[in-house]
């Protein structure tokens, strides 16, 4: 039998490794509104999820054509042998309050053996659109963190972590006062530059490589 557009719903968000609750919040939908639905989404709510999720196909989600995802590029496969780069269940937006920025032997779901990514990174989940094109929605992001803001490489991309955020952000020099503060430029037009003071960040971790990733 078909599944339906809710049961494909389901199956996206758990392919996400994300709570139904963080899908709504995502979408802009009212707690339970997964679990009530019937027969599919909304015009404004269906639009709301392709844009919380770029890489959800269409034509999967509303009629089970076509593959989950639209990315083209073939995936990098995870194992799960203790070798290489470690991948952790860790993202890099979800706020310190609720998971601290940690990287523990228990959060690790796989490791990635490729040339040109350093043993001593690390790889986390990439969320949200904010550096759309350059980083996906769903891409993997191989980062190491940096302990000197001499050590800054002004125009790369960084995680950078304060006490309610993590962003993936462009690191720009803040010419006005380049002592105390930084500005944080997003890949995507859409999104305004932030002004952020040096002294708000707690851990600031250098973007290495940009992967895309099929967890098993």
């Amino acid at each position: 039998m078909e599944k339906t557009i809710k049961e494909r719903t389901i199956e996206f968000i758990k392919y996400k490794r994300i709570s139904v609750k963080e899908f709504e919040i995502r979408c802009g939908m009212s707690n339970g509104y997964v679990s009530s639905m019937r027969k599919g989404f909304g015009a404004d709510k269906l639009g709301n999820v392709l844009s919380a999720f770029p890489e959800l196909n269409r034509d999967w989600l509303l009629y089970g054509e076509g593959e989950m995802l639209t990315s083209a590029s073939p995936p990098i496969d995870v194992t799960v042998s203790p070798t290489g780069t470690p991948v952790y269940d860790v993202d890099s937006t979800m706020g310190t309050d609720s998971r601290p920025m940690e990287f523990l032997q228990e959060h690790i779901i796989g490791y990635v053996n490729m040339p040109n990514i350093s043993k001593n990174a690390a790889i986390i989940r990439a969320n949200g659109d904010s550096m759309t094109p350059v980083i996906n929605d769903g891409n993997f992001i191989a980062v190491r963190e940096i302990t000197d803001f001499d050590d800054i490489f002004y125009g790369q991309i960084y995680l950078v972590v304060t006490a309610q955020n993590r962003m993936v952000k462009y690191v720009r020099k803040n010419k006005d006062d380049e002592k105390n503060y930084v500005i944080l430029r997003s890949a995507n037009k859409e999104y305004d530059d932030i002004l952020m003071p040096k002294a708000k960040i707690l851990k600031m971790f250098i973007v290495e490589n940009i992967l895309s990733l099929a967890v098993r």
